[in-house]
Order: structure tokens, then sequence, then C-alpha cells
């Protein structure tokens, strides 16, 4: 009898664990020079909750993960934190703009919730790019509609120059006649960003 309840809490184990939230993959990236800026060097996948429902980051995407000022750096908020591969969904977000800005701004808050970032972090990154993120969202929007790119081409992904920063080369990169990649991918996780309740 005993060795019955073992294995029927064993089997609901398992197929919890199974069935359970995954963050957002950590990201395989490569610096710029400045370390400020980051080539996302393969596919980023996030499947939102225990949905089936996935954002992709594609490779190629620029990210400079975790928009934090310097003055919060002491107290212990940086670029890099658990809730940096976030950012970058967050930063691919804003940049496609293909959900809204309240939308994209939630999403950040559920995969925040899913990378295990704490309660107080979560709030005070959600308030910074709620109260903030506007100026971030409309320079975006300028960017991509004067045609600069934000996805480097296969080709370009390793730099000559190891101490290259990102503006000059990004600037190399549209005299060459590189634009962004047409989006193929359904924003239909769109939808879960309607709420900062992981699904």
């Amino acid at each position: 009898m005993i060795f019955k309840t073992i294995e029927k809490f064993a089997i609901i184990c398992i197929a919890v664990m199974c069935s359970g939230q995954a963050p957002p993959q950590s990201p395989l990236v490569r610096a710029f020079g400045d370390n400020e800026y980051w080539i996302v060097a393969e596919d980023m996948k996030w499947v939102i909750g225990n949905t089936q429902t996935e954002i992709k980051v594609p490779k190629g995407f620029v990210t400079d993960f975790a928009s934090i000022p310097k003055a919060l750096w002491s107290f212990g908020l940086s670029p890099h934190g658990n809730y940096s591969r976030a950012a970058v969904v967050h930063d691919y977000l804003y940049w496609t703009q293909r959900c809204t800005r309240d939308q994209a701004d939630r999403l950040l808050v559920i995969a925040m919730k899913e990378s295990g970032v704490g309660g107080f972090d979560e709030f005070v990154i959600y308030q910074g790019v709620d109260r903030a993120g506007g100026s971030a969202w409309k320079d975006n929007a300028k960017e991509a509609a004067a045609g600069l790119p934000r996805f480097v081409p296969e080709k370009y992904l390793q730099p000559a120059d190891p101490n290259v920063k990102w503006a000059p080369y990004r600037a190399m990169l549209v005299k060459e006649g590189v634009m962004d990649p047409k989006l193929t991918q359904d924003p239909t996780y769109c939808a879960y960003g309607n709420d900062t309740k992981v699904p």
C-alpha cells in the first residue's frame, strides 16, 4: 500500500515538473567593444508559461540587455541580473513593435516571473519601463522608419575589429545596404501581455 502511494506521488511530481513553466533561454551572445550592446548569436526562444506559444528572438538581433541607469547599479540592479533574459525579449518586442507597448511591458513581467526575479526587482524594473520606456519606444520607431537595422546578418556576426562599438558598426551595415529581415513570426503571443499573470 505504501509503495503504491509513493509511486502515485512520484508520478504526480514528475507530471508537475514536466508541465511547469520554463524561463526564457539564456542567449548565446557576442559583445561589441564597449560591452554595452550584444549580438544574439543564435535564436533565443521562450515558451510563455504553460502555453505552446513561443516568442523567438532571432539570431543577429542586437540587445543592450536591461537599460538600467548606472546610478542604480550600486543598489544591485545592473544590465545583467537574472532579469537579463527577460530584457532581451523586451528589447525585441520594443524594436519590432508588433505588440502594444503595454503588452510588451507586461510580457517582460511574465518573463521575469518565470526567470525567478524577486518581487522588488520585478517591481522596480516594471515601473522603470512603464514610466520611462516611452522614449525608447518612440526612438525605436523612428530608427526603424529610417531603415536603421537592429539585426546583424550572418556574414557580419563576427566584427573584424573586436573593439568596435554598435553605433559605428551599425553605420557600416547601413553603408553595406543591410536592412532588417521581414518578420514571419505570428505575434499571437501579444495577447498574453494583456495581463501580468503567468498563463
